[in-house]
């Protein structure tokens, strides 16, 4: 995917997996106040699709066309879920 260039403005479509988890929020909040000219940034949460599922999936890209994807989302059980389950997490 490329960027889309329009009347000299490169704009960018981020897509931010796991948007509402911990680093999510931590981004958004970030890009709130210090996102560039052009970009637009997309926080998912697990509501919005299932990203083990192809199709649904595929549905997410086709909507918002991203032309850039950090991927945060994960399983997360905090810290006590975390030591008790080490191999699921």
């Amino acid at each position: 995917m490329s960027k889309h260039d329009v009347n000299g403005v490169t704009k960018s479509t981020i897509l931010v997996t796991g948007g509402s988890g911990l680093v999510g929020q931590a981004i958004k909040a970030y890009t709130d106040e210090h996102a560039l000219p052009g970009e637009t940034w997309i926080f998912l949460s697990s509501k919005e699709g299932d990203l083990r599922d192809r199709k649904e999936t595929d549905a997410i890209f086709d909507k918002y066309h991203p032309t850039h994807v950090i991927h945060l989302a994960a399983k997360v059980g905090g810290l006590f879920a975390n030591m008790k389950q080490k191999v699921r997490y």
